[in-house]
């Protein structure tokens, strides 16, 4: 049995139960303290090191009693950045003790500001500990070098996880009610930078008895925001064109596609943030006063994404056009400034063939004489 010391992240109680597989009530943990060892947030980052520092010292927690299953877990949560055991001695309540740390490897990020584990359970507590459940998912037989590389995405999901527990008009449709889902089975059998779920499970029916077992599957992408640049005095709006994967493997004539500015939501990110990252990202511009279009699922029976969709004001002069995009992430975009009246012939002719654009301008058609006459 080992006894494993945790100075960052894992001392958060509901994350650590996550990985364990385990109930959070019982877990053997004891307060420690490892000398001459400071904790301090990677930069950029949402997790810590821990790094030799005479003086300083690292507080914790000491997990004790660890059998082979619960260090094949945490080895495996850990085991995506590098991170091996090493052997320390921590102060406990008990004395001095004899034990394991994670510590990261010669090549880790540099090391910012002292640590806070509050801090850290206040803006990433939550997203972290859901995030775990994906990882996990791929636990014993995925490399979890690919969890590393796809953590900023699973993270990014998770985030959109608790943005979708906000409540939801039913007065139509069916409330759904706790116990209407019982699921057999779970997995996860395509993880990249998208991923795709499997699920076994049966749901209530409108009369009120179970449905006969399912099989279904979800593709998974992060939550998305667009915005729509909108210019009331001179009533012209700014689209842009790059190419897209969907028409090109789909087989269609024309693989560049007209579009609103868009991007994936951040973990951390409000859908109003992203969109103002993105039009300077994408366009070079900045848009001011924003007016939320609708929040919906593009294609509910087969993907978990969820767009936000927005008109933002802004100064749209003829020359606001031109290329951007960001070259560290192969994008290639061409602003096009145009009047409102051309944007929608090219909705009726079928050059707009971008679902949240199409659903943009005929926001604006409703709204725009409004929008011209407030600005």
């Amino acid at each position: 049995m080992d006894r494993l010391f945790f100075y960052g992240t894992l001392c958060h109680v509901p994350l650590l139960a996550r990985v364990l597989g385990r109930p959070e009530a019982g877990l053997p943990l004891t307060p420690a303290r490892l000398a001459d060892h400071a904790v301090l947030w990677a930069e950029g980052e949402s997790f810590p090191l821990i790094q030799p520092e005479p003086g300083a010292v690292a507080t914790g927690l000491c997990l004790e009693d660890v059998g082979a299953e619960a260090r094949a877990r945490l080895d495996y949560y850990e085991g995506g950045y590098g991170y091996s055991l090493s052997d320390v001695t921590v102060e406990t309540p008990e004395g001095l003790r004899a034990a394991r740390v994670y510590l990261p490897p010669s090549a880790a990020p540099l090391a910012g500001a002292a640590w806070c584990l509050a801090d850290w359970q206040a803006r990433w507590g939550e997203i972290v500990t859901l995030a775990a459940e994906e990882v996990m998912l791929g636990f014993p037989g995925r490399d979890p070098q690919v969890n590393a590389r796809r953590y900023r995405m699973i993270l990014a999901r998770a985030a959109a996880r608790i943005r979708a527990r906000a409540p939801s008009p039913a007065t139509l449709r069916r409330a759904t009610r706790p116990g209407d889902i019982e699921e057999f089975a779970r997995s996860q059998p395509y993880a990249n930078f998208f991923a795709v779920e499997e699920y076994d499970f049966r749901h209530r029916r409108f009369d009120g008895a179970w449905s006969p077992p399912v099989n279904r599957a979800a593709f998974f992408s992060a939550d998305a925001a667009t915005v729509l640049p909108y210019d009331p005095a001179r009533d012209a709006v700014l689209l842009i064109e790059q190419f897209r994967v969907g028409p090109y493997g789909r087989g269609d004539s024309e693989f560049w596609s007209i579009e609103a500015i868009a991007g994936l939501i951040d973990p951390g990110e409000t859908p109003e943030t992203t969109v103002r990252r993105e039009a300077v990202e994408e366009a070079g511009i900045e848009v001011g006063r924003l007016h939320p279009v609708y929040g919906y699922y593009p294609s509910p029976g087969a993907k978990t994404e969820f767009i936000y969709s927005f008109v933002g004001e802004a100064d749209l002069p003829e020359d606001a056009g031109g290329l951007g995009g960001l070259a560290a992430e192969g994008e290639d975009i061409r602003a096009h400034v145009v009047p409102f009246a051309r944007a929608m012939d090219l909705v009726e002719t079928g050059e707009i063939g971008n679902a949240p654009l199409i659903l943009t301008l005929l926001w604006l058609a409703r709204n725009r004489e409004r929008l011209r006459a407030s600005g």
